[in-house]
């Protein structure tokens, strides 16, 4: 048996087959009993080009009947438990088969959920790429289209949803309570975008009507019975009809798929998926606690990004998952266009631009890289590809497409392709030709060659003569993949003690600039000194500048077409500001930069000014210096992003120091006000912390940048975004101080503050924050408990940290502070099975649940990991979210290495991990479980070389992420290599 789908199989079926109709018929009636399995009920009609033997997808406990054209075959003998195979004539045929599917667990296939607030059960199916086959029998590839016919048997009591409207209801047959729903056809759709949804939802429905047409689209919004107070109807409605309303007009093209549901889902694997007509989100979008506006403005991209595909993706769709791109990088830049263009979100391409993006940019640089157009051999493969270079890398690639070719010229060659190939299937050329048509004079075919076709991301520098005669270089030394398995990047590759292959620094602490982390030969300055760091007067004019381009992937010479925009950044009060800035392209090695001549230098030089482009860009170090200590003062929101993002990347490579962007980042705590940005960079600067700081400097940078936290929460405004986002972060970073080998009065200080917020309950304000906390003494105290009543002297000793006494106004205390606080506590060894069961108790909802998983494995004793890992090697037994909470808790913080003993075994496992089960689970067993977390990270890095020279034949979508995994670890080992005490 394989589930394995691969290419050549599917085109061999393409040639033979044409799809006319399915009718599905699913019974769930017994979905609220102990029952694993359903009935699956499936007639195909279809035509064949040639007489030949072929397969339907299936993946069931067991087939009860097939009949070929009324001929019974023994379903022993034809089904191998993913397969049917059967005969065909040429013509017309007709094939019905009868199984029974099982119930999941894993987010794939039909999805079964009990809500532990209410014990309510609910049902919904997760398709793409391939897993409708584990509902029905069917021809699971994309380029076989066919109409689509659904009913489903129910309790009485369920809402069910698919694809079209309901055309009528009846009596279940055989089950006493059940209803009968029974759907009308669908348009002409690919198996992957079906769907179903059962159970006692609720929600709210409204309208759009179309201003061109005057036609009018049903809307509905679903979620379930526990979460409905919290739907938030009015903003998904408001985004909906935004939405509707830009890209009908935008395509010429009315909306096709009849109504518009979408429905919020437990323990879904995605953000969400496009089903024309249902479309289906994670409800983690539906915000119980208060969050921050960066989360308002991802759920609005989500359903932008989901709407998006009903022409992208839906009415046109790709043949095969090479062309993957093609609805995703699409979609993803369409969401975010109509984000910035058509809702409030007007900034929404900032967060594009740092977040999004450092996504592409990671992604691009591991040694498993790939085209944006991939070689897809196989289903297990296209899974995979589900990456940050189809979504993210894709969409910047397109923004710099309209760039290129113009917006109109663009947006006219979507439409032709739109109204060319409606409701049918379409390759890469067939959208080059179309955009072709719409821009004769711009040569698309080499565009596509150079940005579609290779891999690896442009690093962008710019060399600057200023009116003072110096000479500034953004270069920071060869692109930079600093620790690519494949040997790219900066540093020389030696073999470590252990044997493992790693980057060495090529200069390291004593050559590296404090400034600007650039690296610079040994004796570049006096007696080999390194040259302080310069700023601007601010007066400067520019007499030169040249820009370069190069690949990230070491001894390539890709050179792409570049259309960006350059500015120059300078003062204008305490604000910096676009003093200039101009469109410029070029293809080659290198060019002069005539336009910059004779203008202000300003204090910053930004290329890629408004993000045009896909391209890492390299500060010069005049512009770094500036960057690492004004970047907050920038005023425009995507210029702050830009820098911040070259910043980034500068870290990442080693040619800033960590600390040196910590420090940075800590100045910007309490001056950031944009929710994206706050977001992104609290993610690299943890990533600083847990993966990047070296072990000798982990207490000096734990406790330098929780203290300027505490200092900007103390300051932030009442009730603020920035409020909500720096408690958080200083409950993040207090969870990691289990550890530190040291106190302070900064680490006293955020361990009362997780002790202050379970002292206040849920909906009462908390006021403010204590320098002591319980167990500070080493001995364990009550989770809860105030500094103040756990010990009269302990308060004093934070006495010394500026915000040891100070009171704050406005942080209202909800359910994910209390957990965050708590499993703060419970690393740190301050909170107990007791308090964890307590605090369960008080949030019985299915989050609630899941951060109870949590924090129980997070406890610091061998027992606890023991228990953990059994229940992890179990992993069939437990859905996809459980799972994954358990493996947080398993690998959580500690003082003590106390899952040292997992990391042979993690190894050991690792086949077995991706044969037993399905691809999902595997990949979040693979993932979660990498032991990065190994006190002896080379050795990590030698059992990983070691397994992959001796599994060359292990699957290939399992090897890419083991070696990805690798890659992140030798980077982190490469970054603590370029420290000393000093950084």
């Amino acid at each position: 048996m394989t589930t394995n789908l691969t290419r050549s199989e599917a085109q061999s079926r393409t040639q033979l087959l044409e799809v006319d109709s399915y009718s599905v018929h699913i019974d769930v009636s017994n979905a609220e009993t102990d029952a694993d399995t359903y009935l699956s009920r499936t007639v195909v009609d279809f035509s064949a080009r040639f007489v030949d033997s072929t397969f339907i997808d299936l993946i069931a406990d067991s087939v009860s009947s097939v009949l070929i054209n009324g001929e019974s075959l023994s379903p022993a003998e034809v089904f191998d438990g993913a397969r049917v195979t059967f005969p065909v004539r040429a013509g017309r045929n007709s094939l019905t088969i009868e199984a029974q599917a099982r119930y999941s667990t894993s987010g794939e296939g039909l999805h079964r959920f009990t809500d532990p607030a209410d014990g309510k059960t609910y049902l919904y199916t997760q398709y793409e790429p391939t897993d409708a086959r584990r509902v029905f029998a069917n021809f699971d590839q994309p380029d076989l289209k066919a109409e689509f016919i659904f009913t489903v048997t129910a309790p009485a009591h369920f809402q069910v949803l698919s694809n079209r409207t309901e055309a009528r209801t009846e009596p279940g047959d055989g089950s006493a309570g059940a209803v009968t729903h029974y759907f009308e056809p669908t348009l002409k759709q690919s198996s992957y975008i079906t769907c179903i949804t059962a159970g006692p939802y609720e929600g709210a429905t409204d309208e759009w009507t179309d201003p061109r047409t005057g036609q009018t689209v049903q809307l509905g919004a679903w979620t379930r019975a526990s979460l409905v107070d919290h739907l938030d109807a009015d903003d998904i409605f408001g985004v909906t009809k935004a939405g509707l309303e830009f890209f009908t007009s935008e395509f010429d093209y009315p909306y096709p798929w009849g109504k518009y549901d979408q429905i919020f889902v437990p323990e879904y694997n995605l953000g969400a998926m496009e089903n024309p007509g249902l479309v289906t989100f994670t409800d983690n979008l539906i915000f119980r606690d208060k969050v921050t506006d960066a989360n308002y403005e991802s759920r609005a991209n989500v359903i932008l990004h989901e709407m998006a595909h009903m022409w992208f993706g839906d009415l046109v769709t790709m043949k095969w998952w090479d062309d993957l791109w093609l609805k995703e990088s699409f979609a993803d830049f369409m969401g975010g266009l109509a984000l910035a263009e058509a809702t409030r979100f007007t900034d929404g391409w900032v967060t594009f631009a740092l977040r999004r993006k450092a996504w592409a940019y990671t992604q691009d640089l591991y040694p498993t890289t790939h085209p944006i157009v991939a070689d897809i051999p196989d289903v297990e493969a296209a899974k995979l590809n589900f990456d940050g270079i189809t979504y993210a890398k894709g969409a910047s690639v397109l923004k710099q497409l309209v760039a290129f070719v113009g917006r109109e010229a663009f947006f006219a060659g979507s439409r032709l392709y739109f109204k060319r190939f409606e409701y049918g299937n379409t390759e890469l050329a067939d959208f080059l030709e179309c955009l072709a048509e719409a821009a004769p004079d711009r040569d698309i075919a080499n565009w596509a060659s150079a940005w579609l076709g290779t891999s690896g991301v442009s690093e962008l520098s710019l060399q600057l003569t200023t009116s003072d005669g110096s000479a500034k270089s953004s270069d920071g030394g060869a692109p930079a993949s600093a620790v690519s398995a494949q040997g790219g990047g900066r540093g020389k590759l030696v073999t470590s003690s252990s044997g493992a292959r790693l980057r060495s620094p090529d200069a390291v602490d004593d050559n590296f600039d404090a400034a600007t982390g650039a690296a610079h030969e040994a004796g570049s300055g006096a007696s080999g000194s390194v040259e302080p760091p310069r700023r601007r007067s601010g007066s400067e004019k520019i007499t030169s500048a040249t820009i370069a381009q190069a690949d990230s992937a070491e001894g390539t010479a890709l050179l792409r077409p570049h259309t960006i925009e350059i500015a120059t950044l300078g003062r204008s009060g305490r604000s910096i500001v676009p003093l200039d800035s101009f469109r410029f392209e070029f293809s080659t090695e290198s060019a002069d930069v005539e336009q910059l001549i004779g203008r202000s230098a300003g204090v910053i030089t930004l290329l890629n000014f408004n993000d045009l482009d896909y391209a890492r860009v390299r500060l010069d170090p005049e512009s770094t210096e500036a960057a690492v200590t004004s970047a907050s003062r920038i005023k425009d929101p995507l210029s702050r992003a830009l820098v911040w993002s070259a910043l980034d990347n500068a870290v990442r490579d080693g040619l800033m120091p960590v600390q040196k962007y910590l420090t940075a980042y800590a100045r910007s705590l309490g001056k950031e006000s944009h929710a994206g940005i706050m977001a992104g960079l609290s993610q690299t600067a943890l990533t600083c912390i847990d993966q990047w700081v070296a072990d000798r400097n982990f207490d000096a940078a734990i406790m330098g940048l929780l203290g300027a936290a505490l200092d900007a929460l103390a300051a932030a405004k009442a009730g603020s975004d920035a409020q909500l986002h720096l408690a958080n972060l200083v409950l993040a970073l207090t969870s990691r101080t289990a550890r530190c080998a040291a106190g302070s009065s900064a680490v006293a200080m955020g361990r009362g503050f997780a002790s202050q917020v379970l002292a206040v309950p849920v909906g009462e304000e908390i006021d403010r924050m204590y320098a002591g906390a319980p167990g500070q003494s080493g001995q364990a105290g009550s989770a809860g408990q105030s500094a103040e009543t756990s010990g009269g002297t302990r308060a004093g000793r934070g006495a010394d940290h500026s915000t040891a006494t100070l009171p704050f106004r406005g942080l209202i205390n909800d359910h994910a502070l209390r957990w965050n606080a708590l499993t703060a506590l419970v690393s740190l060894g301050w909170a107990d099975q007791t308090d964890i069961a307590r605090e369960n108790h008080s949030d019985p909802s299915s989050s609630g649940r899941l951060r109870a998983e949590t924090a129980s494995a997070a406890l610091p004793l061998p027992i606890v990991k023991i228990r953990a890992w059994e229940a992890i090697r179990e992993a069939g037994a437990l859905s996809n979210d459980v799972l994954s909470a358990i493996i947080a808790g398993f690998i959580a913080p500690s003082a003590m290495p106390l899952i040292e003993e997992y990391v042979d075994e993690y190894f050991d496992g690792l086949l077995g991990f991706w044969m037993d089960n399905s691809i999902e689970i595997a990949r979040r067993l693979v993932l979660g479980l990498y032991p990065r977390w190994s006190v002896d990270e080379e050795a990590v890095v030698e059992k990983t070389d070691a397994w992959l020279a001796a599994n060359v034949d292990a699957p290939a979508a399992l090897r890419r992420l083991v070696i990805e995994r690798r890659d992140d670890l030798a980077r982190a080992i490469f970054l603590k290599s370029t420290q000393s005490s000093r950084h």
